[in-house]
């Protein structure tokens, strides 16, 4: 997801709003959404009083690129943390064909070592129902 934001970072001008915004702000795009704070600071690149989802909010709107890969990371994000493998290979598969090349090259590598990410999950949800 880094490397995709630099990518669309770098077609904004250096000195521009969007740029600095982007490169300030690159923690929050591969934050967990879920997990985003509602409490508002003072944000100076903006010079507003924002929370986090409202910053975040701005920053997808930069790039519609930025948003469909957002969204399909944080989709992805959530079913490997609830160790849906099944969805979340079926999500890989749909998608590769239409996605930034340097997604697809993570995607294949993903594909490549499908089993090996299955049976890691598949230990650590059964450690987890047995209560290690």
């Amino acid at each position: 997801m880094n490397r995709l934001r630099i990518q669309i970072m770098n077609h904004f001008d250096r000195k521009s709003h969007e740029y600095k915004a982007l490169k300030r702000y690159w923690r929050l795009i591969q934050k967990d959404s879920r997990k985003l704070s509602d409490k508002r600071f003072y944000r100076p690149t903006f010079r507003l009083h924002l929370t986090n989802n409202e910053i975040f909010e701005k920053l997808l709107a930069y790039s519609q690129e930025l948003r469909e890969h957002y969204e399909l990371y944080q989709l992805l994000l959530f079913h490997f943390q609830e160790k849906q493998t099944n969805r979340f290979f079926e999500l890989i598969e749909e998608t590769i064909f239409c996605v930034n090349p340097i997604f697809q090259t993570v995607f294949k590598t993903f594909l490549k070592d499908k089993d090996k990410i299955m049976n890691a999950l598949t230990a650590l949800l059964k450690r987890e129902t047995r209560g290690d």
